[in-house]
């Protein structure tokens, strides 16, 4: 009977957690994608620099890096963070001369 009842609640416990974590359509038509120029890099080591302080930001869910465009592309929640305040943790996080990428330039 003990065996019954643990593994009731651990199946019952991964549901509950598991719904808890679901990502609401609602927090996924929030996030926004901003591109940042990120000139200087020149290996992969430069990318994990700087996807590892993009993704620190709070706000930042994903984050892809070339080193060969010296670009990055970060999706965001517009709510916690902006395009030129990651680029500037960036910047300060990691030396690279980023900025926000604006439409036309």
């Amino acid at each position: 009977m003990k065996i019954v009842v643990v593994l009731v609640v651990l199946l019952a416990g991964g549901i509950v957690s598991d719904a808890a974590q679901a990502p609401t359509t609602a927090g996924k038509a929030a996030m926004k994608v901003c591109s940042l120029k990120v000139p200087g890099m020149t290996c992969a080591g430069c990318e994990a620099a700087v996807k590892i302080a993009a993704k620190k930001i709070d706000g930042v869910t994903d984050v892809t890096v070339s080193y060969n465009k010296a670009a990055a592309e970060v999706t965001y929640d517009p709510a916690k963070t902006t395009p030129d305040a990651i680029a500037k943790v960036i910047r300060e996080k990691t030396g690279y001369k980023a900025e926000a990428s604006r439409p036309g330039k």
